[in-house]
């Protein structure tokens, strides 16, 4: 990708990054199931920031066969700002760790030669804002990857042995509380759901799209876009992504304005004019 920068300052107030209570479910879904599900997870993450001594926290959970992720915590506007960055950009350490290993990424210092190459245009732009450190652990169901951890750094610098201990427990602790807030869910989605089922129905547009933080709304995009160009849903996501970096918005920012047709798909994303 080449183009605008992305390095405006965040401009997410602590107050709209979805505290524990601040969450409406739309009409027709169970009761406070989004609400009920994260539960305790706000508190989590500030004591993850606390306890590794890192300036703040993010919580994100991926759904298994779709790829669809989706933001539900942040402790500050910084960490709502990375995890936006890497979700527009498409690459980034908290990607990489929604492999099947789902290794913890760490990156003490964001200037470093490897993480440069291996994430070029995300150190840049992170660096850019005053992030120098990045680490994230895997919010595992089972053995697979539901969700991650992501924190950060304002200074460069590795977490000490005992920080990423509990940093990992934190992630662990993360998946034990979405387990024990099941039941306000189970009772809508029958017997037998597991995590994966829980996060694709929440990602899926049935609760948490609603949410200020919810990316519903680029997966409705894309296939818009997919359909009208007739190209993959892959391809549409990428010109998403790029058409968002080029200028210099935020990928939810571009999806609103294509699900309310204020941007026109052909125009925008087939080479010709852009903006009606």
């Amino acid at each position: 990708m080449s183009g605008a920068r992305m390095v405006d300052s965040p401009h997410q107030s602590e107050d709209t990054v979805e505290p524990d209570d601040a969450v409406s479910p739309p009409t027709g879904s169970a009761p406070s199931a989004d609400r009920s599900l994260f539960s305790g997870l706000g508190d989590l993450g500030r004591n993850a920031a606390r306890l590794t001594g890192v300036d703040g926290a993010a919580i994100a959970l991926l759904t298994e066969s779709t790829g669809v992720r989706d933001l539900v915590r942040a402790t500050d506007a910084m960490s709502y700002h990375l995890d936006e960055l890497q979700f527009t950009l498409g690459e980034g350490p908290c990607l990489d760790v929604f492999s099947p290993a789902g290794s913890p990424q760490l990156v003490p210092d964001m200037g470093d030669e490897v993480a440069r190459r291996r994430w070029p245009v995300f150190t840049a732009e992170a660096r850019a804002v005053g992030v120098q450190a990045v680490f994230a652990f895997a919010v595992t169901a089972g053995t697979r990857p539901l969700g991650v951890l992501e924190l950060y750094r304002r200074s460069a610098g590795a977490l000490t042995e005992d920080e990423a201990h509990v940093a990992a427990l934190c992630a662990e602790s993360v998946a034990t509380t979405i387990a024990q807030n099941w039941d306000a869910v189970i009772a809508h989605l029958g017997p037998g759901s597991d995590a994966a089922h829980v996060a694709e129905w929440l990602a899926a547009g049935e609760v948490v799209a609603q949410g200020a933080n919810s990316r519903a709304q680029v997966y409705v995009a894309s296939g818009m876009v997919a359909a009208q160009l007739k190209i993959p849903t892959t391809e549409a996501m990428a010109r998403l992504r790029a058409h968002a970096y080029q200028t210099g918005r935020s990928i939810k920012d571009v999806a609103d304005d294509i699900v309310t047709r204020r941007l026109d798909t052909r125009g925008t994303f087939d080479g010709t004019e852009a903006d009606r």
